[in-house]
């Protein structure tokens, strides 16, 4: 593995453990205001006056609880997904042994080429490093996608810097899904909170 991607297994750990609280709160808040709408919902849906031609509508509030719900289960699902990921990989640093340094005596026959010897495997390794960035960064340029090109961008040349999808299992799943779940169930807190009043006023109304 790359330093590159020795250093996003360690941030990227640490900012799940940082959004885990916040993202709970968030998925309670967003679950709890869609269970209230469909509970009323349903109630709306099951008396509503077909006489008075509201009887499809009357279900309206039950379908936009459940299209609301959609991105909240989504944003659930990965959510549980990437903290099991990235739980305990920052434990597990990858170390370079060529980057050690080898103590030996002086007066030694042998010390010359082995601090040749290892003068040229830092050389080796910064070079490939430099390439894994080059390459990363040549990835990132490359945005073809419709739907957040940016972020496909970056995480293409975030795993190609990381080494692959092994090195770098968070990644494997597509972000703009995520992003697009998060932004879906942030929305949904206020139109559910709508619906509620709104229903809960037609309710009351009949």
């Amino acid at each position: 593995m790359t330093t590159t991607g020795d250093l996003l297994n360690q941030v990227v750990p640490t900012l799940v453990r940082v959004a885990r609280r916040p993202g709970a709160v968030l998925l309670r808040v967003a679950a709890s205001m869609i269970g209230l709408l469909a509970l009323l919902g349903l109630v709306r849906g099951l008396t509503g006056d077909e006489v008075a031609g509201d009887g499809v509508a009357a279900w309206v509030p039950l379908v936009l609880a459940g299209v609301l719900a959609v991105p909240v289960v989504i944003l659930a699902v990965r959510r549980e997904r990437l903290q099991a990921q990235t739980q305990g990989l920052d434990l597990h640093r990858v170390v370079v042994a060529s980057r050690g340094t080898l103590v030996v005596p002086d007066g030694d026959p042998l010390r010359d080429p082995l601090r040749n010897s290892e003068r040229n495997s830092q050389r080796d390794s910064q070079q490939q490093e430099l390439d894994s960035l080059s390459a990363a960064m040549a990835e990132n340029a490359v945005r073809t996608a419709r739907f957040f090109p940016r972020v496909e961008a970056a995480q293409r040349a975030a795993l190609l810097a990381a080494g692959g999808p092994v090195n770098a299992p968070y990644l494997r799943d597509d972000l703009r899904v995520t992003i697009g779940a998060l932004v879906g169930t942030v929305a949904a807190v206020p139109l559910a909170g709508l619906g509620v009043i709104v229903t809960a006023v037609l309710l009351l109304a009949n």
